[in-house]
């Protein structure tokens, strides 16, 4: 703000005269901004009406439109001790025998305790969850854990683990989460535990080692496992996806595809011609994805010039908005910077028929970006032109084709040369591999205690609990479910416990005892829910009818700084309030939805029988005493409510006697309500949808306001300075004849 020296000549107070001046021009400012006030309060308001009744639209009046909630049912269990029951409105109504034969129940598979690891004295030392498998003793002391062995998990999918010289435990326990398992192993106990995630015999699961015998694999030299392991590595068989699904063709070749090769070799099987193929077109797959990123990062490395940036930023732009704008001007600039992109990748390539994206990563995939001399050095200096210096060679470095198809070849020559020379011939010993965990093969089919259940077990000690189905007997129909309830028309039995009669083997229907299920209507159920809709409804109606019917407030003016400082809080309050309870009065729009809330609801409906219905036909009705309650609904004969409460119960009676025509009338008036409130708060001009007002139109105004007012300020701003400018001026002429009259004195005297 200026420093102002005025009324030095003229001895005004130039400040005061040119605040009273403003003082009038302000206050038009100041009745625009009270205006924008008092719209964003009604906004405020409108949006807290609005969630009130979108919410009530959404929940209460969208479910009682359908007839099915008017049919409620209750279910009793004559055994709450061994089952208890619900049961849904399709329901029939009657009596139901239950007899319950098993309860559902996971898989456990507790582990024998392991040996340890030898030390160098000869015993053994704990294991912990980093002890590798091969180094990993039974408790007589023995290693029976090879590389090369094959651990086959089964739960609710499949999983192998095929065992290295650092393969660890942790490893076997990851294994089986992965297959779907509770896993862990307890270094306290020296057990592992395993268990199915979900009870059943669905969920049942195995394990097995090797080929299916079980047992440690021989004959498979480490010199053919490392070969194997090349070339993985070589295809970059870590970076391979698998289909989403069988339509899925985004990937060329998968995980599956080369597992299928692999898992075909450990019976002396050779690479053949067209696994070749299939490991070239992996390893192809990988330098697309390799080229795929380095194509984005080459982009995302480029700058684009102030006029490239200016050009795209004043394009033409109209009939667009402006979240539509500038999605467009972003992908104008990223359009740009592909172009840039790929000229750098033709340049670099001196390659003038690339042209776009796919084309460039083709090139980048097929001709590679880095390459090694005899030394086995690595040139990337087609990399570093692409990405600059600091380019790394070991995230986007890609070998051509050429190279990569001859490092192929040669791995698969090597690994033929070790299959002709007997190297590649796995065989497996009997069941004792998995001996030094505390475990055998098992497929879940059969129960082990801690002594063995014969003379083969191979893992005394290991207790297995299989897995079981709940199965009930209910009106003498044999049902099961993989949890300790069922669900079966429309009830849901919840089960305790088995009803087997004490004293028998359970081998036979009548050794169990029958449980009675009773299925019944459920009035008071129905009653409740149609009670608990018309409290909604009139806090709903209440709420509006508030707003619509509020006292003027049009001698309240929105409080300006210096009458709020001359009030309390308590006082500023009180006024606000009085103010923001009127913004709705009269309202247009909240009448409009007012009468739509009554009309509908309080209209009337035809019933399957010919005859027309309404509320009152079914004992709700509004006040007789007190008129200006609106339009609220009472249920006559209601205990909780004052009016009516010695009255008879009309709905109770209905819905005893005649719940069809209850629930076609109610559900007919609130369906009328419901698709009346879709309309209302459809898209429009002046509204967004979910809106039962204006919001649209509301913002237009505010921003208008916000426009007006930023101009006025401006306005203003210019009028201070003109003000002040022609006051300058005066004082500037004053002293000016001031000065001309003091010479002219000295002259005269």
């Amino acid at each position: 703000m200026p420093i102002r020296m005025t009324g030095l000549t003229s001895g005004l107070d130039t400040e005061s005269i040119v605040n009273a001046l403003m003082s009038a021009q302000r206050t038009k400012k100041t009745k625009i901004e009270n205006k924008k006030q008092k719209l964003e309060w009604k906004q405020e308001v409108w949006k807290s009406l609005n969630t009130k009744l979108y919410s009530f639209y959404k929940d209460s009046l969208s479910k009682m439109r359908f007839q099915s909630n008017y049919t409620t049912k209750k279910a009793t269990s004559a055994d709450n001790t061994k089952l208890t029951a619900t049961a849904t409105s399709s329901a029939a109504a009657g009596t139901y025998q239950v007899k319950i034969k098993s309860m559902a129940a996971a898989q456990y598979v507790t582990g024998a305790k392991v040996g340890g690891v030898k030390n160098s004295d000869g015993g053994l030392d704990a294991a912990s969850a980093k002890t590798k498998l091969v180094d990993l003793c039974a408790a007589d002391g023995s290693q029976s854990f090879t590389s090369g062995a094959k651990i086959k998990i089964n739960g609710t999918k499949e999983v192998e683990l095929e065992v290295s010289d650092s393969t660890t435990i942790d490893d076997l326990v990851s294994a089986c989460k992965n297959a779907g398992l509770n896993a862990t192993f307890d270094t306290k106990q020296q057990r592992i535990f395993l268990s199915s995630q979900k009870s059943g015999e669905s969920n049942k699961f195995s394990i097995q080692v090797g080929d299916g015998s079980g047992g440690s694999v021989t004959g498979f030299t480490s010199q053919a496992r490392q070969t194997l392991s090349n070339l993985k590595n070589t295809i970059g068989y870590s970076s391979l996806q698998e289909k989403h699904n069988d339509t899925d063709t985004t990937q060329v070749t998968t995980q599956s595809d080369i597992d299928d090769i692999i898992n075909g070799l450990r019976s002396g099987g050779k690479i053949s011609d067209t696994d070749k193929d299939t490991l070239k077109a992996a390893s192809d797959t990988v330098a697309s994805q390799k080229a795929s990123s380095l194509y984005d990062a080459i982009v995302a490395n480029q700058t684009l010039t102030d006029d490239e940036n200016k050009a795209i930023e004043e394009a033409d732009y109209t009939g667009m908005s402006d979240e539509e704008k500038a999605k467009a001007i972003a992908d104008a600039k990223q359009a740009k910077k592909e172009e840039k992109a790929t000229k750098l990748i033709s340049d670099t390539y001196s390659d003038a028929a690339i042209n776009g994206k796919d084309a460039a990563i083709a090139k980048l995939a097929s001709e590679g970006t880095v390459s090694s001399d005899v030394d086995g050095n690595v040139d990337s200096s087609k990399l570093k032109a692409l990405l600059g210096d600091s380019a790394s060679t070991s995230k986007y470095g890609i070998e051509s084709k050429k190279q990569r198809d001859k490092s192929i070849g040669d791995i698969v020559d090597t690994y033929n040369g070790l299959a002709d020379a007997g190297q590649t011939s796995a065989t497996y010993s009997n069941d004792t591999a998995l001996k030094s965990l505390g475990l055998q093969s098992f497929d879940g089919n059969t129960e082990y205690t801690e002594s063995g259940t014969d003379a083969s077990t191979t893992a005394p000690g290991m207790v297995l609990t299989t897995a079981k189905s709940t199965e009930v007997v209910y009106n003498g129909a044999t049902l099961t479910s993989d949890t300790t309830s069922v669900d079966v028309a429309g009830v849901t039995l919840n089960l305790l416990g088995t009803t087997q009669k004490a004293g028998t083997d359970g081998t036979s229907d009548d050794d169990y005892d029958t449980v009675n299920v009773t299925v019944s209507n459920d009035t008071s159920g129905v009653y409740d829910s149609i009670k608990e809709f018309i409290t909604e409804y009139n806090s709903i109606l209440s709420s509006m009818n508030t707003y619509y019917n509020a006292a003027s407030a049009s001698s309240y003016d929105v409080l300006t700084d210096d009458q709020k400082s001359a009030m309390s809080d308590d006082e500023v309050d009180k006024w606000n309030t009085k103010i923001k309870d009127s913004l709705l009065r009269r309202d247009s729009t909240l009448s409009s939805l007012i009468s739509s809330v009554k009309t509908n609801l309080q209209g009337t409906v035809t019933a399957s029988n010919g005859k027309r219905y309404s509320l009152a036909n079914l004992g709700i009705t509004t006040s007789a005493k007190n008129y200006n309650e609106g339009g609220l609904l009472h249920i006559k004969g209601d205990e909780d409510d004052t009016e009516f409460s010695d009255s008879t119960n009309t709905l109770k009676q209905m819905l005893e006697d005649d719940p069809d025509t209850v629930k076609e009338v109610l559900s007919g008036l609130v369906g009328n309500l419901y698709d009346d409130l879709t309309k209302k708060m459809g898209t429009s001009r002046l509204s967004s949808t979910l809106t039962f007002y204006n919001d649209k139109e509301m913002a237009s105004q505010l921003s208008d306001y916000k426009t007006e007012i930023s101009n006025w300020e401006t306005k203003l701003s210019a009028m201070e300075e003109r003000y002040y400018s022609q006051f300058t001026a005066m004082e500037k002429s004053l002293a000016n004849l001031q000065s001309q009259q003091s010479s002219l004195s000295q002259y005269l005297s």
